[in-house]
């Protein structure tokens, strides 16, 4: 598990490089190492390519989710309470040291 972290370490993504506050960002990626370092603003999708045809993740989860969280003041609460990041990448071996 933690050999899986040093694997995918170089396709984790910083945000806080965007703004000081995170409040209001999130990043979506089938990879959840790329929000390794803001677990709290991830929001995890499966892959897509050009091929499927019948992929409704956009239309069916993502833009009402991202719609809720435009309402939202701070998306982390709500991403947290969906999702629960932080819980998944100790579960995968990562310390929190890694992400905090």
């Amino acid at each position: 598990m933690l050999d899986e972290y040093r694997e995918y370490r170089e396709h984790v993504k910083d945000l806080s490089g965007l703004s000081k506050d995170m409040r209001r960002i999130v990043i979506v990626d089938n990879n959840p190492f790329s929000f390794l370092l803001q677990p709290l603003n991830g929001i995890p999708c499966i892959p897509f390519s050009a091929g499927q045809t019948h992929d409704k993740q956009l239309l069916d989860v993502l833009l009402p989710l991202l719609k809720q969280l435009s309402l939202q003041k701070d998306v982390r609460p709500a991403l947290y309470e969906r999702f629960h990041m932080p819980e998944w990448f100790q579960k995968q071996g990562i310390p929190s040291t890694a992400w905090k």
